[in-house]
């Protein structure tokens, strides 16, 4: 996937139609209205890890409350004037888009969404927003992408004279995916791998928080020999193929509700070629849960090539049902027999970058069968087409 370079603010209020990655002032810890954050909160059954969750609202720009260790990098102007405009541009967003995308998946995939235990995005980069406006109650979401994980913030380390600049940071690290729906490649993984953003892990936490989430905890982990998913000490601050199998696991809840879900993110190379050499990532994809549902997005046409043959059949094997636009899986390989597909929006050509993608069958699948409309965007380009394949028999 690929990123513009706009500023976030003045696009994502003109052009709201989703790879990507960590990074933190002081207070008076005197003030007697403070507690100890490092606490966790218990909600009914629930404890809620109210650090994490106070990162989360910080960096994505919203209120954290007077028993907070942010309340005071909180009252600065700098983050004031950046939750004044990030509340109304995300604002903007749910009204033009995720509303949208939320109210079609009511009505289009409720069947999916029912008792979901694993959603599986292949190719997500931090992309938390999206996968949970189309899926918003799975208990489970794998997402992974090339680029590191990360850490989670340490904001009271962050000097006071750069809060701004980090501010700046955040904006810029989603301005594309508020305004066209995707990130891109090329441009994430110098925006994630800057000197106050440096990883996945930080855009993920603002995604939970706006999405209206509470965290119960986070924690450092790795795939290991047998590809299981085990805990590690601490998170390790990798760059490229160093950071390969290294992930997170952050386990968070609703608001007002008890359900813990978890997201889990980690960093690999899918290729063919990738998997052949990381025998620890390739074990993981076998072990993955069969019946789970697949979201592909803004997936730079990788599985069109023959060089991701496993993942693309890892996908077919594994899913009840997969959900994506034409960057995903080419439509003359998904076997009727086995699929029932339904089409979305419209199809016409590929953006320039991928204009070789065109696919002359999928066209012909738009022009002579029956799409639905969408009235939302998703992929790549203004005007975006969408398919949905069930297993038969599922």
């Amino acid at each position: 996937m690929f990123k513009t370079t706009k500023s976030f603010f003045a696009i994502a209020i003109l052009s709201l139609s989703f790879l990507v990655i960590s990074c933190g002032g002081s207070g008076n810890t005197n003030n007697k209205d403070k507690k100890d954050t490092t606490k966790v909160a218990k909600k009914d059954s629930v404890k809620i890890n109210k650090k994490y969750t106070d990162i989360a609202k910080f960096i994505s720009g919203m209120a954290v409350d007077k028993n907070s260790e942010l309340w005071d990098l909180s009252q600065l102007a700098g983050f004031k004037s950046y939750s004044k405009s990030s509340d109304s541009s995300w604002a903007k967003l749910d009204k033009k888009r995720l509303s949208k995308m939320s109210g079609w998946a009511d009505s289009e995939i409720v069947d999916l969404n029912k008792d979901l235990k694993t959603l599986f995005y292949p190719f997500s980069g931090p992309d938390f927003l999206n996968v949970h406006t189309f899926f918003p109650k799975a208990k489970k979401y794998i997402m992974f992408g090339l680029e590191p994980v990360g850490n989670v913030p340490d904001l009271k380390k962050i000097p006071k004279e750069k809060l701004n600049k980090y501010y700046d940071a955040l904006n810029y690290s989603i301005t594309d995916v508020l305004n066209y729906s995707f990130f891109k490649t090329i441009e994430m993984s110098k925006e994630l791998n800057s000197e106050l953003i440096n990883g996945t892990l930080p855009i993920i936490l603002l995604f939970v928080a706006r999405t209206g989430h509470e965290i119960v905890d986070i924690k450092p982990t790795m795939i290991n020999n047998d590809g299981k998913i085990v805990y590690i000490d601490a998170f390790k601050n990798l760059k490229a193929q160093a950071s390969f199998n290294y992930g997170a696991e952050i386990t968070f809840i609703d608001k007002g509700d008890t359900v813990q879900r978890k997201i889990y993110y980690f960093s690999a190379d899918v290729g063919d070629a990738g998997l052949k050499t990381n025998v620890n990532f390739t074990k993981f994809l076998e072990k993955i849960d069969s019946n789970v549902v697949t979201m592909v997005k803004s997936a730079s046409y990788l599985m069109h090539k023959s060089y991701f043959s496993t993942i693309r059949n890892e996908v077919l094997t594994k899913s009840k049902a997969f959900f994506q636009d034409d960057s995903g899986i080419p439509y003359n390989m998904i076997d009727k027999t086995k699929w029932n597909v339904q089409l979305y929006g419209v199809y016409t050509t590929p953006i320039d970058l991928f204009a070789n993608y065109f696919e002359k069958d999928l066209k012909e699948a738009y022009t002579k069968g029956k799409p639905k409309a969408i009235n939302f965007q998703y992929g790549y380009g203004a005007h975006c087409g969408l398919l949905v394949a069930r297993k038969k028999g599922k």
